[in-house]
């Protein structure tokens, strides 16, 4: 029979290595249909045995599938497997910080570079603790109906009326306890800010405006303006960095086992740039893939290599 009529013994075997990849990368029916661009009843049908059209043509989209899944696989398999969360001393006191805002409860803003551990820490105390919440800030989403739809979405409301959005966050977070953490706070404007203080006064929960070092400029220096008063007067807790501290460095490569004195200086070299730790552990996980696929320990030409891949720049003379 030909292909394209979906019978036989070929086709037989490409459904059951479909239905094993299914299940050994965790990915359902209508995920796998989405990302090889067919509908979900074509897809199903197909597997069923008792798709009517070209059968061929699903047939090859489910090869290129299989071909790219196995790829990946292959490709996480050859990276190493770093810890997602580090407890260098700059995420130890944005975590205090973030406990003192839900403890007591108050407002505390953390601000600092990119890269320098903020986000992780947000989402290390969420997994870590009951009833805390968090919202991300970006150019869609910096006006009042914006950032309180993205909150009514994060607390699973459905309130359709934009002037009751307030309420029903209150009413859903009153006596919880919790903690509101807005990430990139930094895009949101003035009256989305006071929005988000109101609910904290009004709710009585912890909040934390996280964000760039601007976020910390306009609360500072807004703080004398009549707009920002209600706000900046609220703020229990300043919490900035610039950039890591040589122990956060430290901390990173002690956990990644980098020991030799050259690695460890050029690498500190490399987190002194713009993306700090971030681009530090994209670069510590493509240095010891390159290492690996040497068989040989991780020196400074995998780090060299590792960071020219991620940037025109060079740390090597800096690391010298």
């Amino acid at each position: 029979m030909s292909e394209s009529s979906g019978i036989g013994p070929e086709m037989d075997a490409l459904r059951d290595e479909m239905r094993v990849a299914l299940d050994t990368y965790s990915v359902t029916v209508p995920d796998a249909a989405k990302r090889m661009g067919v509908g979900y009843s074509t897809l199903s049908a197909w597997m069923g045995g008792k798709y009517s059209g070209d059968n061929g043509k699903i047939a090859a989209e489910v090869r290129k599938w299989l071909a790219a899944q196995a790829a990946a696989a292959d490709r996480r398999a050859a990276m190493p497997a770093l810890p997602t969360f580090i407890v260098t001393p700059t995420a130890s006191a944005f975590l205090d910080g973030l406990e003192h805002a839900q403890a007591v409860p108050d407002l505390v803003t953390i601000s600092g570079g990119p890269g320098v551990g903020k986000t992780l820490a947000c989402q290390e105390y969420a997994r870590t603790h009951q009833n805390v919440w968090i919202v991300t800030g970006r150019p869609s989403v910096s006006s009042t109906h914006a950032i309180l739809e993205t909150i009514c979405y994060a607390l699973g409301l459905r309130e359709a009326t934009v002037s009751r959005r307030n309420a029903a966050v209150v009413r859903r977070v009153m006596g919880t306890q919790g903690l509101l953490i807005v990430d990139e706070a930094n895009h949101l404007t003035t009256p989305a800010l006071d929005e988000l203080r109101s609910i904290h006064d009004e709710a009585r929960i912890g909040l934390a405006l996280v964000g760039n070092e601007e976020i910390y400029g306009r609360l500072e220096g807004g703080g004398r303006r009549a707009e920002f008063a209600q706000l900046f007067s609220r703020v229990g807790m300043r919490m900035r960095r610039a950039r890591p501290l040589a122990a956060d460095v430290n901390a990173l490569l002690d956990a990644a086992g980098v020991s030799g004195d050259a690695e460890r200086r050029l690498m500190r070299a490399i987190a002194a740039k713009p993306g700090a730790l971030r681009g530090a552990a994209k670069t510590l996980r493509i240095a010891q893939m390159l290492a690996n696929a040497d068989g040989v320990a991780l020196n400074v030409a995998h780090i060299g290599t590792a960071w020219a891949r991620l940037s025109d720049s060079a740390p090597v003379a800096e690391a010298a």
